[in-house]
């Protein structure tokens, strides 16, 4: 986490409401934010609400946005539990019901096509029919994912091992967005997908990319169920150029992405991806 001091206590205790209670385990580790927003970690520590904490000074090298994969590594890395599920505080939750969905997605993790049960997406992947009410997607994001601790564990062998080892130096092929770039590779190259609700007014979960007491107000209208309709399943939508984050209007991308990202999810896309590893690498191997 990075900063959102005025809404994380508030957040945090929607996320646990939505798991149905606080989560045998609850992890932290921040970004380098400031004293008022390491203060509300403390009190929540204090609190019993926090189980592990790590902060970082704002003058550590490793505070800095094209490095925040360290503390997002970091965070699944030191979990104790068979299951990790990710979120981030400006990433609202909300359900009416559904009281059952916790242990029916931990169920559905151990069919091998499965990669994990996430959702919060803000544009559309690739995507196909599951079965009722759940459909499968080929990107996977921390915004809201659940999957097993030791897949995040394969993941990170597979596709930044060698690169942990040397403890961060240099740069990742992946850059900035290691985690989900793995987790995509992984899921492409295992041909497994993250299973995603569909979602209706009485469950849905937005990542906003809100802040301070912008967040705050987006959380109020959100659970008022102000609009939500127009941001639901963003993941399934048609137009990949479109960029969905609740509270905002709609994102269009530029013509340049627009190709990057239509590359990207073709047969093509593979190819692009494996010939650009090569000219900037000189090898195609998972590990840089």
């Amino acid at each position: 986490n990075f900063g959102n001091g005025l809404a994380y206590r508030e957040i945090l205790l929607d996320w646990f409401k939505f798991l149905g209670g606080k989560p045998g385990e609850v992890i932290v580790v921040d970004g380098g934010s400031d004293s008022d927003t390491q203060k509300v970690y403390w009190e929540l520590y204090q609190e019993g609400l926090i189980d592990k904490l790590q902060i970082i000074a704002s003058h550590h090298p490793d505070n800095d946005k094209e490095r925040c994969f360290i503390q997002e590594y970091t965070s699944a890395a030191i979990a104790s539990k068979p299951y990790v599920l990710w979120f981030k505080i400006d990433t609202l939750p909300y359900r009416e019901g559904h009281d059952g969905w916790l242990e029916e997605a931990i169920d559905y993790l151990e069919r091998d096509e499965v990669f994990a049960v996430g959702g919060a997406f803000n544009r559309s992947y690739p995507h196909l029919d599951a079965w009722a009410g759940w459909y499968f997607i080929q990107a996977c994001t921390i915004n809201f994912s659940l999957m097993k601790h030791s897949t995040f564990v394969a993941v990170m062998q597979e596709y930044a091992g060698e690169y942990i080892a040397s403890r961060f130096e240099g740069t990742h092929q992946f850059g900035r967005f290691l985690l989900e770039q793995a987790f995509r590779a992984y899921m492409e190259a295992h041909n497994q997908y993250t299973l995603c609700k569909v979602e209706d007014p009485s469950w849905t979960v937005f990542h906003t990319n809100a802040q301070d007491e912008y967040l705050q107000e987006v959380r109020e209208k959100y659970l008022a169920r102000e609009d939500v309709k127009t941001f639901m399943n963003a993941g399934l939508a048609k137009d990949i150029s479109q960029f969905l984050y609740y509270g905002k209007p709609p994102v269009r991308s530029s013509m340049i992405q627009k190709m990057r990202m239509a590359l990207g999810e073709t047969k093509v896309g593979g190819y692009w991806r494996e010939l650009k590893k090569s000219l900037v690498f000189g090898k195609t191997e998972p590990n840089p």
